[in-house]
C-alpha cells in the first residue's frame, strides 16, 4: 500500500464518508461509521496516518456536524415529501417509521445519543429540520452527540493501536477489510432492492 497515499489521503477520505454519511442519507446504505471510526482511531494509533489524534477527532467532528447539518438543510428544503416517498435502493419507509417513532418520543435524547444509532443518526436532521426545531438548537444538541461520539470510537481504536503496535504489519489487511465491507453492504442491499421489487 502505498504509505504517502494513506497519509495525506487516508484522513480525508475518512472525513467525506463521515460527512456523506448523515448529508446525504447515505448511512442507510455503507456500513456505519462506527467501524470507520474506529479504523480511523487504530490507522492513527500505529502510526499510518501521521496526524495527532487530537487533530483527526476534529476534523471528523467538524465532518460530522457539517453533515448534520446538511441533511437539516435538506429537511427543511424537502419538508413533508419523505412521508410518502417510495421504497427505493436508498429509502426504506420502515427505517423512517421507527426512526420518527424514537424521535418523536425523545427529541432531544435522540439528537444527544441517536448518533450510537446507526439508522436514527441517518434520519435525525431530517426529523429535526421537520419538526421545527431552531437550527441553533438543533446544532448544539448535534454537536454534543457528535463530539461523544466520534471521540470515544476514535479514541478505543487509537488506544488499541497504541497497545499493539504490531498491527502495523496488518494495514494492507486492515484497509482492504474496510473496503470489502462497504462492497459487500452495497451488494447485499443491491440484492435485497432487487428481490424486493420482483
Amino acid at each position: 500500500m502505498n504509505q504517502e497515499w494513506l497519509e495525506t489521503g487516508g484522513t480525508v477520505l475518512m472525513a467525506a464518508l463521515v460527512y456523506v454519511e448523515t448529508g446525504f442519507l447515505l448511512g442507510l446504505v455503507i456500513p456505519g461509521g462506527e467501524t470507520l471510526l474506529f479504523s480511523a482511531g487504530l490507522l492513527c494509533g500505529i502510526d499510518q496516518l501521521r496526524v495527532p489524534v487530537g487533530v483527526l477527532i476534529g476534523v471528523l467532528f467538524v465532518s460530522a456536524v457539517l453533515g448534520d447539518l446538511t441533511g437539516f438543510w435538506i429537511g427543511k428544503k424537502i419538508g413533508g415529501r419523505l412521508e410518502h416517498q417510495p421504497d427505493n435502493f436508498i429509502f426504506k419507509r420502515r427505517y423512517w417509521e421507527r426512526a420518527k417513532t424514537y424521535y418523536h418520543a425523545h427529541p432531544h435524547r435522540t439528537l444527544l445519543i441517536g448518533r450510537f444509532l446507526p439508522i436514527i443518526r441517518t434520519f435525525n436532521p431530517l426529523l429535526a429540520a421537520g419538526s421545527g426545531m431552531p437550527v441553533g438548537r438543533f446544532l448544539g444538541l448535534t454537536a454534543t452527540g457528535c463530539a461523544a461520539y466520534i471521540t470515544a470510537l476514535v479514541l478505543a481504536g487509537y488506544w488499541l493501536g497504541q497497545a499493539f503496535p504490531q498491527l502495523g504489519q496488518y494495514v494492507e489487511y486492515i484497509f482492504l477489510g474496510i473496503v470489502g465491507l462497504v462492497i459487500g453492504t452495497l451488494a447485499f442491499k443491491a440484492y435485497q432492492h432487487r428481490k424486493e421489487t420482483t
